[in-house]
């Protein structure tokens, strides 16, 4: 990581010769390992506020304009804004509108960054033993976000189907040989894996059990002449097929059943 430095001292000063920079580039080097916090908390409370606050001037607008309105008031125009002469609500108004635009843009941003998946396991655990083996590297205070499992959420995520999913708990199949690749930072306790080789195996094993769940049954059917029997076989390999499209794809439950009627 770097060049010059002798192992004993990179070990006794990481903070020195690692540091953020070694960090980022561990960091950028796979997008699993690119993972921020939410701020769920944080956020709902910045929500509840501004909240509050637009509640607040929205009543303080209601009074103004049914004092405005009065019959025992003076009469003011309050069907122009060209011809605004109150002061007062045209001041409420731009507070309104700062505050209305900052409880909007908040929203949206915070629900994109919720409807976002949580982080798998694995990946916290490949951050966190990087901290493990670069300890003080990064000030321990400012590595305490990689504990916030919940509301932890990958930069880029990856979609995944539930099959590889499953798959990738074992932690022989993540390091089985046949995914590695060129590591993109020289760092012999990483090991990165290709995804397009996973995805063409898991989408070999789709593929295989596919044929065999449109195949068998055919066969069977040749050799059973009830029509009972005949049912059972058929609604068997319906409900089969329809399992294998909703573990093995990330489609939707309606186009599951779709690829099952066809």
């Amino acid at each position: 990581m770097t060049e010059n430095v002798s192992t004993e001292a990179l070990h006794k000063r990481p903070w020195k010769y690692v540091g953020y920079r070694g960090f980022c580039d561990f960091v950028v080097s796979d997008n699993d390992f690119f993972v921020l916090r939410r701020f769920s908390q944080l956020t709902a409370r910045v929500l509840l506020a501004l909240q509050d606050e637009l509640s607040e001037l929205e009543e303080q607008l209601q009074l103004l304009e049914n004092h405005l309105s009065d019959p025992a008031s003076p009469d003011v125009h309050n069907g122009s804004l060209r011809e605004e002469t109150s002061e007062t609500r045209l001041e409420l108004i731009r507070e309104i509108d700062k505050k209305l635009r900052a409880y909007n843009e908040l929203v949206i941003q915070h629900s994109e960054v919720r409807s976002r998946p949580r982080v798998p396991e694995k990946d916290i655990s490949s951050i966190s033993n990087w901290f493990h083996n670069y300890e003080n590297a990064i000030h321990p205070p400012e590595t305490s976000y990689i504990h916030s499992h919940g509301d932890l959420f990958a930069v880029v995520p990856k979609n995944k189907t539930p099959l590889r999913r499953l798959l990738e708990q074992s932690s022989h199949f993540r390091l089985w040989k046949l995914w590695k690749k060129a590591p993109k930072i020289q760092d012999e306790n990483i090991h990165y894996t290709s995804d397009q080789r996973i995805d063409f195996f898991v989408g070999m094993i789709n593929t295989t059990l596919g044929l065999i769940m449109l195949i068998v049954p055919l066969w069977l059917l040749a050799f059973v002449g009830k029509t009972v029997n005949r049912l059972a076989i058929i609604t068997a390999f319906l409900v089969c097929f329809l399992s294998l499209v909703t573990f093995t794809t990330i489609a939707r439950p309606f186009e599951s059943l779709g690829a099952t009627a066809a």
